[in-house]
């Protein structure tokens, strides 16, 4: 008869001792990395497929033992079965204070010697059931984390952004400052109001775009511009007179952008290209303020 021997068989434990939640690595990562979840994400999954490479090499260097154990096994169990030692045996237990107790049935000792001395698995079952649990999860943690991370990098290109147009206005403003020499603290709503007043054309198309874009409370500021407005010539005449018919019944200020001399056209026409473009400039800016 060929001698075998029991086989020591290493538990595949690597996976047993990965988080159970995958954030809870963000504090084994960098420091500066912490409220990355990009990063957190990636040192997670590292550390489970990490984990899972030992359980399988662990699980193949077992499978000789495993197998040599499982030969051990079924000679034990055949020499048992053939000298006719039972499986099991059957007593009554004594603790219970019912009339007729119940009998508990045992494992025979060999059985229960097998199972503590001679091991036939490594728990690679289970530790690839809680990889596989664990990968969904991770996956998903992995997910959300790239699209926070994407939405973390979309608000600072935005707010990037946001700065460099907001040293281009003040740049543009400096410069306004500087063409038409106003005081220093002015704001874009004291520039647009001091251009405003160098062209009583500009004057009036200012009026109608920003009624234009709100008309909650009428027309007036189309009626100001209108009362300051001074017929110099035949075409100041047409154009006080086409501006005027659009406030006989005001409903809609999108009147002033379609009516003939409509604000684009008395920008367009300006005799003055340069405070006509700054007027228009100071009336975006102003808005923002």
């Amino acid at each position: 008869m060929t001698s075998i021997t029991i086989q020591p068989v290493e538990p595949c434990g690597a996976i047993g001792k990965c988080m159970a939640s995958p954030s809870s690595y963000a504090s084994h990562v960098g420091r500066y990395q912490q409220e990355n979840p990009r990063a957190v994400a990636a040192h997670a999954l590292r550390q489970l497929e990490e984990a899972r490479a030992r359980d399988v090499a662990t699980h193949e260097k077992n499978l000789p033992a495993i197998e040599a154990n499982k030969a051990v096994a079924a000679r034990v169990e055949a020499l048992m079965t053939e000298i006719g030692m039972p499986k099991s045996y059957s007593e009554r237990d004594t603790k219970s204070r019912a009339r007729y107790p119940k009998t508990i049935t045992h494992a025979a000792g060999y059985i229960g010697d097998l199972r503590r001395h001679c091991p036939t698995t490594d728990s690679f079952e289970h530790a690839t059931s809680a990889y596989e649990r664990l990968k969904k999860e991770y996956d998903a943690y992995a997910a959300r984390a790239e699209e926070e991370a994407k939405q973390a990098d979309a608000k600072r290109e935005r707010e990037a952004a946001a700065l460099v147009e907001k040293r281009k206005a003040d740049m543009e403003l400096a410069a306004m400052l500087l063409r038409y020499q106003l005081p220093l603290e002015s704001t874009w709503s004291d520039v647009l109001d001091a251009l405003r007043a160098k062209d009583q054309r500009l004057n009036l198309a200012a009026a109608m775009q920003l009624t234009r874009g709100d008309w909650s409370e009428g027309p007036y500021r189309v009626r100001n511009a209108l009362d300051a407005f001074q017929i110099e010539t035949t075409e100041d005449k047409d154009i006080a007179n086409d501006v005027l018919s659009c406030l006989d019944g005001f409903e809609d200020g999108r009147v002033f952008r379609d009516t003939s001399w409509s604000y684009g056209r008395l920008f367009a026409e300006a005799s003055d290209q340069q405070l006509s473009g700054d007027v228009q400039k100071a009336l975006q800016h102003a808005g923002d303020e």
